[in-house]
């Protein structure tokens, strides 16, 4: 999987971040859920040690707006591999990266947020 730096693409434009990041949904739907969990850990790691809360918030909504597009077959495995990368980050670092999940879930559309929360 090719090399992602996510404050970069965090300060990218909002169209080129989410072009950007469907590059990456695109890289991660053709891998195992054990190898998607593996190559999210580190992306996730990078943004909770790196990005100030704006970056973080802007990754976030951007990623739930495009996990969103997933069908649900593909979205459930999807968030709960990337619950369980998120799991196995040190304490601190999946706290910050749950509270940033959770403030961007309540301020994405109520379309995205309710079939997020739905298959979570």
């Amino acid at each position: 999987m090719n090399q992602f730096d996510t404050v970069a693409i965090a300060n990218l434009s909002d169209e080129e971040r989410a072009q950007t990041m469907g590059e990456l949904f695109k890289q991660l739907s053709s891998l195992s859920a054990d190898q998607q969990m593996e190559a999210l850990r580190p992306l996730i790691q990078d943004m909770a040690q790196r990005a100030n809360d704006e970056e973080y918030f802007k990754l976030c909504q951007t990623n739930l707006t495009l996990a969103a597009a997933l069908p649900d077959a593909q979205l459930k495995p999807f968030l709960a591999n990337r619950m369980k990368a998120s799991a196995s980050l040190p304490a601190e670092l999946t706290k910050r990266d749950m509270q940033h999940v959770q403030e961007a879930i309540s301020k994405v559309d109520s379309t995205v947020r309710e079939k997020i929360t739905r298959n979570m």
